[in-house]
């Protein structure tokens, strides 16, 4: 066994670049399994940190339902008689404005007792003082490495027209309660303090409870019973990050079957001339008694050792590289939400296991086949380069092609799995024709060419059709190539509705956590207010003919209101009557009801669901009947909008947040009405975006999805120009012979290169052919999958990126052939030619 392994690691260190591109592809299928495997978790984490880090050890969290427009109230006002509480942390929210570092800054203050606050440990003190005196606040350490502060500056607050001055006592670290930093400074200060920038009074805003864990259900029963005009929540549910989590893994799942592709293609290409190398030696081994047996476990050995060195390698890289790679896709990192990355122990064992196997499964055909040849074929090592098109190989291309786009066709439901298979289907159909078509271009190009007098010309044309390195190197390109234009695809499709699909309905989207209509109509009626609109949103699904849909339920006061102030919702088809008589209405969206093949007067059942997409407790489905069909492609991007009555809402769906839309008056600035809203209203719970903030921060979320595609693809791509240029020198070291055949029989070395000039020409007419139909047919494929992940709307083929593609392609085969140019100049004609 020692003499073997040595035989191994000899061979390992020989050829030494081959070696290297070998490892490498190992290395990054590892690596991209394992970060793949592992980001979704990690970013669940992390917002399940900031989200449970900001209420410390508190698990229930009370405020006022506002009923009356006043978020205040007097702390004794909650009874919390009956309850057995271990720790409570009442606060009190002001708002202000501060100037720091030439800009203006917004400023939240909460009035707490700070001891209270450390009990629960929603503040960990770096440097100062953790007590609390006079005008004194504690300050992160994000706002103190920022604004360059250090205990004993002074920080001015102006708030209602007044100016308040502020020590900072103590610096915290930047997490607990500062994880809710987003962008604002936050000032802890003593609840005195603030409640005289509100005007004075003994009032609160909020209150953290910590109850005993196996008391907390009959706890926040019993506290709701008794506190009526209260919102009582655990502290898991008082806030939700909105993300699409089966999107994400399923993009990561992609991206981890692309890699893992390419990098089976580029191992396969390789182990062909690793056994060819073998071959002498095998036949050595066999002709003193060897079995084909034994060949064949030292064969496999020596690609799991391979394995074994590439998966170590890319494990280490992947534990090094995971922070960075998680880091992409935190959307809170640029407000100081450090990323939680724990290493699930899981993961990387399949990754390595995977990684030690995955040569020498991709190989093991080869290997048997190798040894099952006769011992003379072995001996000898009669390799050769001409293409062996099976039969059976180009029926299973035409087959797979085929079933590519039935089953977009039966995938009436935009079922995402469905759709990933057709797209795989269609890739693997194009490498498995790939010799039909060279040999097809090939013909037409022999006919074109007829009567060209260029000998060198005519032998090209043929070679394409013939060379089986030739076939890979194509299926290599054509494979990134449609990779990156599906990419490009993407960022087209997700432009297009961002710069044209979306309508601008609004100019300011005022945000709020419980409906409060004396606030709403104090804003509606606010300077600079043209008109408004306050929808409330929650979350339904329904099931139909066995496939289940999600919709965004929206509560409606007037059918007509919302069809009018909303450009975005164009109503195509209403049935008067019945949603004026009908209890039960429902508007749903023409691509909803195409989909899933509903009609005016069908009913359909919503069952209401919370943000965690679980069932609510105690409701069952509610049964409702279409009224009418509308086209909401600037409203929402999935189109899955459902328009109810607000009586209906009310009563059976519970409320993620209700939106107060704002049109502004000629001459308003948009931001100016953003800030006015801010700050006059900066002590109650509500959020001010402009529209053209909504829309970046969406498009920002999505882009960060296809930049961390994009990097993982080119990555891919990396793998697949080490395979082409594996195959290149596969081909020059296959191809000997025969230019110096060609040198002794007819053609000088000038003409060979001429030759191979003509066949690269060729590759990349032929790469750029298939690419343009092979990217038609891709975009085609690759709407469903889109409208799957939530993005209905157009997308179009990109000729920019394609021809940005066939310029990158051009480049690398001019390099790549150069490469070969010097070879040919450099070939030793008697040495190829002495045992012929």
């Amino acid at each position: 066994m020692r003499i073997v392994l040595k035989h191994i690691i000899h061979n390992i260190l020989e050829k030494r670049l081959r070696s290297i591109i070998v490892l490498l592809t190992i290395l990054l299928s590892t690596l991209i399994l394992f970060i793949g495997l592992s980001l979704n978790e990690i970013i669940n984490n992390t917002y399940t940190t900031m989200l449970q880090g900001s209420y410390g050890t508190a698990n229930v969290v009370v405020s006022k339902k506002a009923e009356d427009g006043i978020p205040f109230y007097e702390s004794t006002k909650l009874d919390i008689a009956d309850i057995h509480i271990d720790n409570r942390l009442d606060m009190i929210q002001a708002i202000g404005k501060s100037f720091l570092n030439d800009e203006h800054v917004t400023v939240t203050l909460y009035g707490l007792d700070p001891q209270a606050a450390f009990e629960m440990q929603i503040v960990d003190i770096l440097t100062g003082s953790q007590e609390l005196e006079g005008n004194s606040v504690i300050i992160s350490q994000k706002t103190s490495s920022t604004y360059d502060l250090v205990v004993g500056d002074r920080i001015d607050v102006s708030s209602g027209g007044n100016s308040y001055d502020f020590r900072i006592a103590a610096i915290s670290k930047s997490d607990g309660i500062y994880y809710s930093e987003m962008g604002d400074i936050l000032l802890l200060a003593q609840p005195d303090q603030v409640m005289e920038m509100l005007g004075g009074g003994d009032m609160v805003s909020s209150t953290l409870l910590e109850v005993p864990g196996t008391e907390l259900d009959t706890a926040i029963t019993s506290l709701a019973e008794t506190n009526q005009g209260f919102t009582i929540q655990k502290s898991s549910a008082a806030d939700t990050i909105m993300r699409d989590e089966q999107t994400f893994q399923t993009v990561m799942m992609l991206a981890i079957i692309i890699i893992v592709l390419i990098s089976a293609y580029v191992i396969s290409s390789l182990s062909k001339l690793i056994i060819t190398e073998r071959m002498p030696v095998l036949a050595t081994f066999r002709s003193v008694g060897a079995s084909k047996g034994m060949m064949n476990r030292v064969l496999i050995l020596e690609f799991f050792m391979y394995g074994v060195i590439g998966a170590v390698l890319g494990i280490i890289l992947a534990v090094f590289l995971l922070p960075f790679a998680a880091d992409l896709f935190n959307e809170y990192k640029e407000y100081g939400m450090e990323t939680v990355v724990e290493y699930n122990m899981i993961y990387l064992i399949i990754s390595v296991v995977f990684g030690m196997m995955f040569p020498a499964l991709v190989s093991f055909l080869r290997i048997v086949r190798t040894n099952a040849k006769p011992l003379k074929d072995v001996l000898f090592n009669t390799s050769s380069t001409l293409e062996k098109r099976s039969r059976w190989t180009v029926i299973l291309g035409i087959v797979f092609f085929f079933i590519a786009f039935v089953i977009n066709g039966f995938n009436k439901y935009d079922d995402m799995l469905l759709s990933i298979v057709s797209i795989l289907l269609l890739f693997i159909s194009i490498v498995l024709l790939m010799p039909l078509l060279l040999s097809g271009f090939s013909k037409l190009l022999s006919l074109y060419f007829k009567r060209s007098r260029s000998g060198e010309l005519g032998l090209g044309i043929k070679n394409i059709a013939n060379n089986k390195i030739v076939a890979n190197n194509v299926s290599m390109i054509i494979v990134v190539f449609l990779l990156l234009i599906m990419v490009g695809i993407a960022s087209e499709g997700i432009n297009y509705y961002v710069t044209k699909a979306v309508s601008k309905d609004f100019d300011v989207v005022v945000t709020l956590s419980d409906r409060n209509d004396s606030l709403v109509h104090d804003i509606v009626e606010m300077d600079g207010v043209a008109d408004a609109y306050l929808q409330a949103v929650s979350l339904g699904k329904s099931s139909i003919n066995g496939s289940e849909g999600i919709y965004g339920v929206f509560g409606v006061d007037d059918f007509n209101e919302i069809g009018e102030f909303y450009d975005g919702i164009n109503y195509l088809e209403i049935d008067e009557e019945r949603l004026i008589s009908l209890d039960n209405p429902v508007i749903l969206d023409d691509y909803y009801m195409n989909k899933y093949d509903i009609h005016i007067g069908d009913s359909v059942q919503i069952q209401p669901i919370n943000s965690h997409y679980e069932n609510l407790e105690n409701a069952g489905p509610v049964t409702f009947i279409v009224a009418g069909s509308m086209e909401s492609a600037g409203f929402a991007s999935s189109r899955d909008s459902a328009l109810i009555p607000m009586e209906i809402y009310e009563d059976y769906f519970e409320p993620l947040f209700y939106e107060l839309t704002l049109k502004q008056e000629e001459g308003i600035v948009a931001e100016e009405l953003k800030e006015n809203i801010a700050d006059y209203y900066s002590n109650y719970s509500l959020e001010v975006a402009t529209f053209d903030e909504r829309i970046e921060a969406q498009k920002s979320t999505i882009d960060t999805l296809i930049d961390g595609i994009t990097i993982i693809i080119g990555l891919g791509m990396m793998v697949g120009i080490l395979g082409i240029s594996n195959n290149l020198m596969v081909s020059f070291n296959q191809r000997k012979k025969e230019y110096a055949i060609l040198y002794s029989v007819c053609m000088s070395k000038g003409q060979i290169v001429k030759m191979i000039f003509a066949e690269t020409l060729l590759t990349f007419l032929i790469v750029a052919v298939i690419g343009l139909f092979g990217g038609f047919a891709l975009n085609f494929l690759l709407t469903k999958f889109f409208y799957a992940i939530g993005m209905v709307t157009d997308f179009h083929f990109t000729f920019k990126l394609y021809g940005i593609l066939c310029g990158v392609v051009a480049i690398l085969l001019a390099l790549s052939t150069l490469s070969l140019v010097r070879k040919v100049f450099k070939l030793h004609i008697m040495k190829e030619l002495r045992y012929e």
